[in-house]
């Protein structure tokens, strides 16, 4: 006996549903049917006949098709709805789709409806099968939350690469991380960097670990306020189907106050090394600012301060500078100005100190009531508790020394005893070194520019290229000679030659501030201690727009104005030399390089002299390009797959070069946004874009809409939105975004986005599928469009798993109420399955590539009186 189904049919013609059934029993069903050409009975038998199937034609005298599918689709959505009619056109049939049909049956050919009827079938007890397992899930996922969210552990889930796939809300508990910020990100990115090989390789090592996991791994994981806290770890791996290990399920608690305790008891011994190491570096160090450094140093070495600092007073006694530090400074010495004030409640530790000349201690930062203006910028870098130590010569505080703890009351007063004594050591060798540096000074520096000498420069050099190499940054030598200077000495005398190093050492002290040290070593030579080198680029730029821009600056000697120009030869550590002796050898090399060769300046290593040329030439052309408008904007259309009408178009730049044709934006857009040219450009696209759409508007067309693509940077401007609101008023604007882009500040871009939305601006989520944003905010994002990414369109056709991913991101963005638009569209095989999945609206070379203003305006007008013929029609 065949499968028995219960058949309701809306049919006026007995003898057509007869003919039906006779059909399906033929195809081994064993049919009880009821057929109805009523509203009433149709209605009824729904309800009381409880039918495995609807069968339906598609007119019936006083009740069509369509009616009883609505009704069918209000009451009874599972069952299968299948339309079996003499006659159905396209267009009906893809209306009858939309309402929700399953399928439809010509009459002239039923020989179709037994094999509709059964994948139907099958179709809908899949569905059932999985609304069930969806359900229990649901139910298993509610017990799992309650006994998550109840924890007092972080649970968590992590894949195989340590990427964080679910997190219990404990975690803002401990660590100050909402469950979206972490996400996606590799956990391991929050743990202390000196525990992370540890767990790294518990996770990745071998067979062991994916076997059995790890129990009671305590590691330092870093708060969002940047301090620190113990969690004791303990996981489980996670297999698949085939007992291959996807992951990681685990658990971590706090056990920071018994590392505390513990920790308490070794802190002695690092203040005694602290003291140990610093007492031998006073012997060691002959040099008041390196003894600094080494102080500093030494104190978040041994002593795992969070950061320390030294500072100086000023000739006034009312003001600290900071002339070394180590750790965890994050810009902290460029925010709080160290300044001894006359209200004692604005009074700062090192300006209290430096007035009372005792030493100050803050127990706990957060809750201390003076330095109200430090507080802030303390606890945001995760500083706890501190103390100051004034440096006192002959009563006379000559320095601060200031360290930082990540606990609140970190010193006992065993501690502050033994650094007590510490501050008096050090007041001796500041004292020692002073009398020592008066008669050092002439050995070492130039008498004429009080600059060092080449031997000191060496020296220094030597410093620097110890600490950089400890730290693993790059550093950069340079070796300047001003050009025909000879011929100035000769000309003016020797006097005006002489006061012309003055002011140029002068001037190079001063571009130089905070970012390099110079030195004169030979009579019209000068060199420069780039300490902290990002790149190339970055020395390049500080050699054009600091260095030369301030020799040239007019320089009157003896009545006579002089421009200076220099050649400038670069070498850097470690690609060029790992000693000092050979930076300045090759240094001097380049130098020779770049007289002989008439370069400005030239890199030791040709190959980066060549890429940091043209990468500055790049960007040199790109502003000439935006005062030039060689830039030009070009419109891809986007289409509705439906009707095929342009919906809207999306503005796309070009660089028109004068020297490389028409240039792509992949070429130069990075460097737009590196350079911060991205604004200028950016403001020029929108103010552009608005122009050409009041230009399709006085051609006598009604255009569609003109989205925008704004880049990160342009949407964290405070005044975007009032700018863009300026330019909407000029012509009908959408905008794009990227989701990548909304992480970077979520609550921010929502709120900008949500005010430009409310000038009646859609918004597309563009590039949807590629980042990292975590669906639960999809919901509050106030956008209209999902952008589904070219790459799922280009591969959807050659496997199911992207097939799968673009029916899942329409399906998704339908159920929010979004409309979805596929990027990268270029068969028709692609658009025939985008229709069928139901997505709203089309873009790319299937219909057009992107065109110029001239050929939209032509295809617009096209469209135009396309469509008023048809209208006419």
């Amino acid at each position: 006996m065949g499968q028995s189904i219960k058949v309701l049919m809306t049919e006026d013609m007995p003898d057509d549903a007869e003919l039906e059934v006779c059909v399906l029993r033929k195809a081994g069903f064993d049919v009880n049917a009821i057929r109805v050409d009523t509203e009433q009975d149709f209605r009824y038998y729904l309800d009381s006949f409880n039918p495995d199937l609807l069968l339906s034609d598609f007119s019936v005298p006083g009740f069509s098709g369509m009616f009883a599918l609505q009704i069918a689709r209000q009451k009874r959505p599972d069952i299968p709805f299948i339309f079996v009619s003499g006659t159905i056109g396209e267009e009906r049939a893809i209306e009858s789709f939309k309402s929700g049909a399953t399928d439809y049956v010509v009459k002239t050919n039923l020989a179709r409806l037994g094999p509709v009827v059964r994948r139907a079938l099958d179709e809908a007890a899949q569905r059932k099968i999985r609304s069930k397992a969806e359900l229990e899930l649901m139910e298993s996922e509610e017990k799992f939350r309650v006994i998550v969210e109840t924890s007092r552990e972080w649970i968590w889930e992590v894949d195989k690469q340590g990427r964080c796939t679910f997190t219990s809300p404990f975690a803002h508990v401990l660590l100050g991380y909402y469950t979206e910020e972490l996400l996606g990100v590799d956990r391991l990115a929050h743990i202390h960097p000196q525990d992370r090989a540890k767990i790294e390789t518990l996770m990745f090592a071998g067979p062991d670990t994916e076997k059995y996991g790890w129990n009671d791994i305590v590691l330092r994981w870093r708060r969002k306020d940047g301090s620190y806290r113990w969690l004791e770890s303990s996981a489980i791996p996670l297999f698949d189907h085939d007992g291959n290990v996807f992951g990681y399920r685990g658990a971590d608690r706090d056990v920071t106050e018994r590392i505390r305790h513990e920790e308490k008891i070794a802190r002695m011994g690092r203040i005694h090394a602290v003291l140990s190491e610093i007492n031998a570096a006073i012997v060691r160090v002959h040099n008041r600012q390196d003894l600094f450094r080494q102080i500093c140093r030494i104190a978040v070495e041994q002593g795992e301060f969070r950061m320390a600092w030294t500072g100086l007073p000023d000739q006034s006694g009312l003001r600290v500078r900071p002339v070394a530090w180590m750790g965890f400074e994050e810009g902290y010495l460029d925010e709080v100005d160290f300044c001894l004030r006359n209200a004692i409640e604005d009074l700062g530790a090192a300006g209290q100190a430096l007035r009372d000349k005792k030493m100050v201690v803050i127990s706990n930062i957060e809750t201390d009531s003076q330095g109200k203006a430090f507080k802030a910028e303390a606890l945001l870098r995760g500083y706890r508790s501190l103390v100051v130590l004034p440096v006192l010569v002959e009563g006379e505080v000559v320095a601060v020394m200031v360290l930082y703890a990540a606990q609140p009351d970190f010193f006992d007063e065993q501690e502050l005893k033994l650094l007590n004594n510490l501050a008096g050591d050090i007041s001796f060798a500041l004292d020692h070194l002073a009398k020592e540096e008066q008669l050092d000074y002439l050995s070492h520096h130039d008498p004429l520019t009080r600059l060092p000498n080449r031997a000191l420069f060496q020296d220094r050099l030597n410093q620097y290229l110890q600490i950089a190499g400890q730290e693993g940054r790059k550093l950069a030598v340079l070796f300047i000679d001003l050009e025909r200077f000879r011929n100035i000495n000769e000309t003016l005398g020797r006097q005006a030659g002489d006061e012309l190093l003055k002011l140029i050492a002068l001037r190079l002290t001063e571009v130089l501030q905070n970012c390099g040290e110079p030195a004169r070593i030979g009579s019209d030579c000068f060199a420069i201690t780039i300490p902290d080198v990002k790149d190339e680029a970055h020395i390049a730029h500080l050699v054009e727009e600091k260095i030369c821009r301030a020799l040239l600056q007019p320089i009157m000697l003896a009545e006579v104005e002089l421009r200076i120009t220099a050649k400038v030869g670069i070498a850097v550590f470690p690609t060029d030399g790992d000693s000092a002796e050979t930076l300045i050898m090759n240094a001097e090399s380049s130098l020779k390089k770049a007289k002989t060769a008439s370069e400005r300046y030239l890199f030791y290593t040709s190959q980066i002299h060549t890429r940091v040329a043209e990468k500055l030439t790049l960007e040199h052309q790109l502003r000439r390009a935006l005062e030039e408008k060689q830039f030009v904007l070009y419109y891809q259309p986007k289409v509705h797959l439906a009707d095929g009408h342009i919906t809207s178009m999306e503005a796309l730049i070009r660089w028109q070069s004068p020297e490389f044709g028409l240039v792509s934006p992949g070429t130069f857009v990075p460097l737009l946004e590196e350079t911060g040219l991205i604004l200028d450009v950016g403001r020029w696209v929108l103010e552009k874009a608005a122009a050409d759409y009041s230009t399709l508007l006085t051609k006598q067309i009604k255009p569609p809409r003109i989205a925008v693509n704004v880049s990160a940077l342009q949407l964290r401007q405070k005044g975007f939105v009032k700018e863009f609101a300026h330019t909407f008023e000029k012509g009908g604007l959408d905008l794009e975004v990227t989701e990548t882009l909304l992480m970077e500040d979520l609550e921010g871009s929502i709120a900008k986005l949500d005010l430009i939305r409310t000038m009646g601006v859609s918004i597309a989520l563009d590039d949807f599928g590629t980042g990292f944003s975590s669906l639960s905010y999809l919901v509050k994002l106030p956008i209209d469009y999902l952008k589904i990414d070219r790459a799922f369109i280009t591969n959807m056709t050659q496997g199911a798993n992207d097939m799968t991913i673009v029916s899942a991101v329409i399906a998704l963005a339908h159920s929010l109420g979004l409309k979805v638009v596929a990027e990268g569209v270029e068969t028709e095989e692609q658009a025939n399955l985008l229709r069928l999945l139901k997505c709203d609206e089309m873009q790319g070379y299937f219909f057009s590539r992107p065109i110029s203003l001239k050929d939209i305006q032509i295809m617009l007008s096209d469209a135009h009186s396309a469509q008023s013929v048809s209208n006419r029609r």
